[in-house]
């Protein structure tokens, strides 16, 4: 359990004890610190399989196992290990599940090689390893890992529902029937809309809309429009969704793409001009009717289906030229919508007893939407939001359980309440919707197997013996928000039993990262009140997570709640930043003091609006539950600067918001997976948080989203289907090449590289198949840029190169020698293309900054113009006041570049910039994280995005001095380079590598600097330490290893330990 246990704070309805400030980070679970003084040997501590720490219900039968360092003595060396596994702990001197023996080498993980493991085994390990003078150290503490269910066979729960959530609705239409006649060609001309939408905006569209167009014999009952051709006096087409074809594809909804045919926006709903749609049946057919299916997928304010004809005329003919009326229609009525929504969210419960002492109990759990479980009233983990995103179609992610101390002898309860979370989300009109979709209303499948003392098991699963009915969560939608009225009581009259339903998935898979929980509380910070009965919280920080309400008052009063990150000019909340409107309301049951959050849904804000309040609130009135995936805290920075300390905070808080089952692009109005940031923000995630499973299941998601042609979309899991480049850019899609590799680097996962080594080389090859003359020409471009001249073939071919030149690496680390040096030649051949079209003097493409920062990072600019290049991005970025004027792409390259190039004086003059475009002028104008646009909070988009993140990096290897070496993997090859620039006095980093705690400190004053360096053990660091105004070299411990002086610079190589160099006063 997390410090902030779900089970007493939430469940409870009291506040966690652990805040935090509306100006310090959000908090993160914390780590056990190791204890006992250091041994001669590397003691190693914190094991893990799979990365995480003893985890429940893997479905991995051989997981690696790994281990840190704790803080040992200087120039500590791992030489050997000796992993071994038994299936307790007291078999562990004579393991018999595996032994490794002895192994030399320094790696600090190792694969399970006994036996195969069994479904639901538990096992228990430990590690010792040698040292440089082939001492052993002690072993470690044993660590335990459980596999879950690993075969079909072992799952005996059945997948079921509420019968008022279950069964498919049968999909309405219109039919148009007339005298029978033979003809080749049919045609809908269209004189009338019917009811238009908003389609998202504030005011109404009118089109013709249509799923599927069918022309029936009935006599026969074919559809002899099957796959017929079509086309029409016009069309908005975006392919793969709508376009004219889709009508006769087969599919009677929009449910799920293709959607259908949709025409272009018209300003009324009588047309000056028609609208037809003609149908080739490819030879003369008889046919006696046509039946049209409306769009499915929204609805109108008042909740009637949009844009089906109302006024139109079917027309035939034998040669697609002369047609002859066969129908003429007036008024026709829209067919009824087809999703209906019961009056409640489902609950479900089985009772059960127990007659023996129980020794473990398991729940294993998965829903199509979002489960809530409690056993006997408890919440059976911190978990919140489960499960997590997934292709769910292809994969649902079950999770695991230790239900033991929950259960007693006698009788017992496991009740489970559901929510369609992003699996159902339908048309929800009067609220905010980003998109339309459903993979199947919510359903479930848990099975609990208790084993007792005796050894024996019995196994308590879902089936239609469960009870179930409507609760007291009367709606929930992923984006549009909750509703709950606690009047709702169930009563044993409301009961009915439960249905078995099909299964909604292809696969079931055991969770791999860590969940989401919550994490902190947020305290109001300020109440005001802008209009009569209208209250608005300020909880002092942009954040995502729940509002929690704590109210008393008369039964039937609704308590309605709008979240919002900025406020209007009258004071009001505004959530013109997230899409409106959203709200949660909350009706009381009158009995005392209640508290409620929602449990289905979440929100990014950092306001609450509050109307319906039966009396004025207080500062207890309103917290905020701050949730996030897990992922445990692995590296810290600050300074002396508070500006770029403020810089780094509102980054850790965008990125602490956006960290959910998948890297989202903000909280609230979209909730998608965008794939830029996974690999273009990458160390300003992984530098703070250990991510090392998390991307695993990042990637794992990216895989499922790849297409059959080998692209990867811009969203993955992809809920929705883009156009364009919002569903096809190199820089979104080479994420599947690149986020493995930063894996590699960072952690050196190996089994990542090869597991998704095919999706790479599809990937790539589908971009080498687009490519002219190995150029790319197409995509977003450097999203969100300044400077709009940036050429998006120069963007594209950047990312394309990326892609290529990363694949090259891979294929050689993983031994795949013939393809490394096919893709280092294609990596060359891009090079020289992009020189040959883009290079002009000294610079590239239109002489933009980010044009400089791509050629220079690409590697590609020849040695000779090298210099003059990168004099013209720094020129460019100092005659702009030292601002940037790139977008997200070319972001992290500029700051590549420039700390490659010794320039760090460039980015400091730039961190610390506060007018706009800069991180400063974020700062300086409230903004409590990071926002999607340079002057997000002066303009209309997002306040919590962290795609520019990517400075934070800077923050921890650049200014604080904390990175790796190029060749280095997993930080055995320490590079400490701080820089000293600016006004900075002091700077310090500190992260936890895969062998231990790794930290830079460095603090000057005048021309004094001492720098702190700890180095774990295992590893081994080179040591760059600047020359302030010319001094010699700096005192430093007599066993560092002097490499000479160069570009202003003393350079040292060290081992473990902790060390400290000085500049002596002058």
């Amino acid at each position: 359990m997390s410090e902030l246990s779900r089970r007493r704070f939430v469940q409870a309805g009291g506040v966690a004890a652990a805040a935090v400030t509306a100006g310090g980070a959000i908090a993160a679970p914390a780590s056990a610190a190791p204890g006992g003084p250091a041994a001669r040997t590397p003691r190693p501590v914190d094991l893990r399989a799979d990365h995480l720490r003893s985890p429940l219900g893997i479905d991995a039968a051989r997981p690696t196992l790994s281990w840190r360092f704790a803080a040992g003595p200087r120039n500590a060396v791992q030489t050997a290990y000796q992993v071994r596994v038994a299936s307790a702990d007291d078999r562990l001197a004579r393991p018999d599940l595996w032994d490794s023996g002895k192994v030399a080498g320094a790696a600090v993980s190792a694969g399970y090689a006994g036996r195969a493991l069994r479904s639901r085994e538990r096992a228990s390990w430990q590690v010792r390893v040698w040292d440089g003078q082939g001492r052993a150290s002690a072993w470690s503490e044993p660590s335990h890992f459980e596999t879950g269910l690993l075969a079909a066979a072992d799952w005996t729960a059945r997948w079921i529902g509420h019968p008022a959530w279950s069964g498919e609705p049968r999909p309405q239409s219109a039919t148009v029937a007339f005298p029978a006649r033979t003809a080749r060609y049919v045609r809908l001309n269209v004189t009338r809309l019917g009811l238009p939408i908003k389609e998202g905006w504030p005011y109404k569209v009118s089109r013709l809309q249509l799923a599927e167009v069918e022309v029936r014999d009935g006599a026969s009952g074919a559809n002899v429009a099957l796959k017929a051709q079509v086309t029409a006096s016009e069309s908005y087409t975006v392919g793969g969704q709508w376009e004219p074809k889709a009508i006769t594809d087969g599919s009677l909804t929009s449910d799920d793409a293709p959607f259908g045919y949709t025409s272009m926006e018209r300003k009324d709903q009588d047309l000056a001009s028609p609208i037809w749609l003609r149908i080739d049946l490819g030879e003369e057919r008889r046919f006696d009717r046509v039946v049209l299916y409306p769009r499915t997928d929204a609805l109108t304010d008042d909740e009637k289906t949009p844009n089906f004809p109302e006024d139109f005329t079917v027309e035939t003919s034998g040669d697609g030229t002369t047609f002859d009326t066969a129908a003429t229609v007036k008024g026709q009525e829209a067919p009824p919508p087809l999703h209906g929504r019961p009056e409640a969210l489902p609950v479900f419960e089985r009772g059960f007893k127990l007659g023996k002492r129980v020794r473990t109990a398991r729940l294993y759990a998965t829903a199509l939407g979002v489960l809530d479980v409690t056993v006997n009233g408890r919440p059976v983990s911190d978990a919140v939001l489960e499960p997590p995103y997934s292709t769910y179609k292809k994969r649902l992610v079950y999770s695991t359980y230790d239900v033991t101390e929950l259960l007693h002898r006698g009788g017992n309860t496991v009740r489970v309440e559901l929510g369609p979370g992003m699996a159902h989300v339908p048309p929800t009109p009067g609220r905010y919707e980003k998109l339309t979709r459903s993979d199947g209303k919510p359903t479930f499948l848990a099975q609990l197997d208790v084993t007792y003392t005796d050894g024996t098991r019995e196994t308590v699963a879902s089936d239609p013996s469960w009870r179930a009915a409507l609760g007291a969560t009367t709606f929930a939608n992923w984006y549009g928000g909750e509703d709950h009225d606690a009047r709702r009581v169930i009563g044993d009259g409301d009961w009915t039993g439960a249905v078995e339903v099909a299964s909604p998935t292809a696969s079931l898979a055991a969770r791999t990262s860590p969940p989401i929980e919550p994490v902190a509380v947020l305290r109001t910070r300020k109440i005001t009140r802008p209009k009569d009965g209208v209250y608005v919280v300020d909880l002092g920080v942009n954040f995502a997570g729940w509002p929690k309400l704590r109210v008393s008052g008369p039964a039937g009063t609704t308590v309605t709640m709008r979240p919002g990150e900025l406020l209007a000019a009258d004071g009001t909340v505004s959530q013109h930043t997230t899409g409106s409107p959203i709200w949660d309301s909350y009706t009381l049951s009158g009995r005392g003091t209640e508290t409620w959050h929602p449990r289905f849904v979440y929100h990014g804000f950092r306001y609450l609006q509050l109307e319906g309040l039966p009396s004025a609130p207080d500062d207890g009135t309103v917290t905020g539950i701050v949730l996030r995936a897990a992922n445990e805290t692995a590296g810290t920075f600050t300074s002396s600067h508070g500006l770029l300390n403020d810089i780094h905070k509102i980054i850790d808080r965008a990125v602490q918001s956006n960290m959910y089952s998948v890297l989202t692009d903000c909280p609230h109005r979209e909730k998608l997976g965008w794939l830029e940031q996974a690999n273009l923000v990458f160390p300003a995630v992984a530098r703070n948080y250990d991510v090392a499973a998390y991307y695993g299941d990042i990637v794992r998601n990216i895989a499922e989203a790849q297409t059959e042609d080998g692209l990867v979309p811009d969203i993955a899991p992809e809920f929705t289907v883009f156009g364009g480049g919002f569903r096809d850019d190199p820089n979104w899609g080479n994420v599947i090449v690149f986020a493995p590799w930063q894996m590699y680097r960072a952690y050196g996962d190996t089994a990542t590289l090869r597991a998704y080594y095919p999706n790479m080389v599809r990937y790539v090859d589908y971009l080498t198949r687009k490519a002219s003359g190995h150029l790319l020409d197409y995509g977003l471009g450097d999203w969100i840029a300044f400077d709009t001249s940036t050429p998006n073939g120069v963007t594209a071919t950047f990312g394309y190169h990326r892609a290529v030149s990363a694949l090259a690496r891979i294929a050689k680390v993983i031994g795949q020698e013939a393809d490394a040096a096919k893709y280092q030649a294609l990596a060359r051949d891009i090079g020289d293309a992009f020189n040959a079209k883009y290079a002009t003097g000294d610079t590239y493409g239109s002489g933009s900054q980010a044009c400089d920062a791509f050629a220079l990072d690409m590697g590609v600019v020849p040695a000779a113009k090298w210099d003059a290049v990168l004099a013209h991005l720094v020129d460019s970025i100092k005659a702009k006041g030292y601002h940037l004027t790139v977008g997200e792409i070319a972001l992290p390259s500029v700051f590549h570049v420039l700390s490659a190039a010794g320039r760090d004086d460039v980015v400091h003059a730039f961190a610390t910039q506060t007018g706009n475009p800069s991180y400063g002028y974020q700062v300086v104008h409230g903004a409590t994280s990071l926002t999607e646009n340079w002057d997000g909070p002066t303009s209309g988009l997002s306040q919590n995005h962290f795609m520019l993140g990517a400075i934070d990096e800077w923050f921890h290897a650049g200014l604080a001095g904390l990175g790796q070496t190029d060749d280095s993997i997993g930080f055995e090859t320490l590079l400490v380079r701080p820089s000293v620039v600016g006004d900075v006095t002091r700077a310090a980093a500190t992260y936890e590598t895969p062998r231990g705690r790794a930290a830079s400190s460095w603090r000057r004053t005048g021309r004094r600097l001492r720098l702190d360096v700890t180095v774990p053990p295992g590893a081994k660091a080179r040591v760059e330490f600047p020359l302030l105004g010319g001094n010699s070299g700096p005192s430093a411990p007599a066993d560092a290893r002097r490499l000479g002086v160069a570009g202003g610079r003393a350079l040292f190589e060290i081992g473990s330990g902790d060390w400290t160099f000085e500049n002596p006063a002058s």
